[in-house]
């Protein structure tokens, strides 16, 4: 089963927007490039806690803004990213853009659902 595992903030201007999420949320944010990706910052909403066997969402991303109207993504880790989004066109989602590889990192690509939804997948890179 495909669950949440990560989660994209885009940003026009990358500075306002660490000011506003760590001053509001207290989030920590740093600059962690990628390749592809130089303006990236990682972001740690505080420390994972584990509640009734799930543990909720702590890690995700910031960067600029990578088409108009992007907004915040929620991604979802799944076994095959081209698998996935083939299940996506057969069942009235559409894929938005070219999937990515980002070396030590995997596959993402994004999509939309039956309802015009924004979602992330992202396929963990093979560890031999």
């Amino acid at each position: 089963m495909g669950n949440i595992a990560y989660f994209e903030i885009p940003t026009d201007d990358i500075e306002r927007a660490r000011k506003f999420y760590s001053k509001v949320f207290g989030w920590e944010i740093k600059n962690t490039p990628m390749p592809n990706l130089p303006d990236y910052s990682s972001v740690n909403t505080g420390k994972a806690i584990i509640q009734d066997g799930m543990a909720q969402l702590n890690m995700g991303g910031m960067m600029k803004r990578m088409f108009p109207h992007q907004q915040i993504t929620n991604y979802v880790q799944v076994d095959s990213v081209d698998k996935t989004l083939e299940l996506v066109k057969h069942n009235g989602g559409k894929q938005c853009g070219e999937r990515l590889v980002i070396p030590s990192v995997g596959i993402i690509a994004f999509l939309t659902d039956s309802e015009g939804n924004m979602l992330g997948l992202w396929e963990a890179e093979k560890k031999l």
